[in-house]
């Protein structure tokens, strides 16, 4: 039996001022990278305005919480611009060849994690010009689940209120979700730059980046970032508590069955 693991890094809003979303999903890429899923499985959405903005002092430069690296080279350009939409993030999930683009094409026996990070308002995720409302992403889910095009989905989303985007994700289905803060709570941005005068992540992607760096798939499960109370993970950071949704026995799974 072929499993495949296919990712979609998915970073929502444009301009300087939002520069951690961007770098959240260029660094995301480069740890899985060294994991080596092939680019072909791995979908890559952001609007690129960063490593050459006239603001950037360093151009061409996009750097991360994890270390100085320029987390830019490299990273697959598959929607950009006005791609970045969510009608293109819902087909190229659901494996939509109308975009033109690449998508995933996962079946019966794959895993799908997918990550997002962008601005969350009080029942959407933003991108650019538009906006994703719970149901489009739910509707999503389950049609791919009745479809038999995933074994087990798990979507990290980090955006304020973001909680309100999967209240409606069966716990009965084989797919989980964990969201950066409750459906009240605004995320909170962390690790200033003072060099480029922003912040290159938040508290949620920042633990969860810097986890990931040094973890070792074969052997760290979903579930160390909830339940662990001996290390400083995401639960023991100030700032909003994540939230799960969907089928939480899935959060028991080894990173290396999605990453």
């Amino acid at each position: 039996m072929s499993v495949k693991k296919w990712i979609l890094l998915v970073a929502g809003s444009k301009d300087w001022e939002d520069y951690q979303h961007q770098a959240n999903v260029c660094c995301f890429y480069k740890i899985i990278k060294k994991h080596e899923i092939p680019d072909e499985q791995i979908v890559v959405m952001m609007y690129d305005d960063i490593a050459h903005n006239p603001q950037n002092p360093a151009k061409g430069v996009i750097t991360s919480v994890v270390d100085d690296t320029n987390v830019y080279v490299g990273v697959p350009k598959d929607y950009t611009g006005e791609d970045v939409t969510p009608e293109n993030f819902l087909a190229a999930l659901q494996g939509d060849d109308n975009t033109g683009k690449k998508v995933i094409k996962s079946d019966a026996n794959d895993n799908i994690y997918v990550y997002m990070t962008g601005v969350g308002t009080e029942g959407t995720f933003e991108f650019p010009e538009k906006s994703l409302y719970p149901a489009d992403i739910i509707g999503a889910i389950n049609n791919m689940s009745q479809k038999n095009k995933f074994s087990k989905m798990v979507i990290f989303m980090t955006s304020s209120y973001s909680a309100r985007m999967f209240e409606g994700l069966s716990e009965c289905g084989n797919a989980y979700a964990l969201t950066a803060c409750d459906k009240n709570i605004q995320s909170s941005p962390s690790d200033y730059d003072k060099h480029r005068n922003i912040y290159l992540s938040d508290k949620f992607s920042s633990t969860w980046l810097k986890y990931l760096d040094t973890a070792d798939f074969n052997t760290e499960k979903f579930r160390r970032l909830i339940e662990s109370r001996q290390e400083k993970y995401i639960r023991e950071n100030p700032g909003p508590c994540p939230c799960q949704f969907g089928n939480k026995d899935i959060a028991n799974c080894y990173l290396s069955e999605f990453l």
